[in-house]
């Protein structure tokens, strides 16, 4: 599971570098990282290093803890207002669709949640590259 912090939970785009979250696997899994979360007992969790198949060290391992923590605050501190910031990300991400949908190409037709992504092929045949759009605003 990958946590998309974005937008809902005040965090930047990419959580501002590698994702964070749990992976689970079944025990039959194999070409895993060398670490591992491990029950040592009940309700006790450590690291396990060793695995005879292992692609060996993951770099993040820990993931991107800065950005758990800063989403961590944002609930903290806004409660029960947290859930409103979801409604209100998809509604914005609805609305921006709807007012450039005249102008720019959809890639997917599907309904967008959060976020809507729009494909630059028609501004491409006037001259218009993805970076000059990106730098316009």
């Amino acid at each position: 599971m990958h946590l998309n912090l974005h937008k809902t939970f005040s965090t930047p785009h990419g959580g501002g570098g590698p994702g964070a979250g749990p992976v689970a696997v079944k025990e039959s899994a194999r070409a895993l990282p060398a670490h591992a979360a491990l029950e040592a007992r009940p309700r006790q969790v450590g690291v396990g290093f060793q695995r005879k198949r292992s692609i060996g060290r993951v770099r993040a391992f820990y993931g991107n803890f800065g950005v758990l923590v800063r989403a961590l605050a944002y609930i903290l501190v806004h409660g029960g207002l947290a859930a409103q910031r979801h409604v209100d990300a998809v509604l914005n991400a609805v609305y921006i669709r709807k007012q450039l949908e005249p102008y720019f190409d959809l890639p997917y037709p599907a309904p967008n949640m959060h976020e809507v992504v729009f494909s630059d092929e028609r501004q491409a045949k006037l001259g218009v590259r993805t970076g000059d759009l990106a730098k316009s605003a």
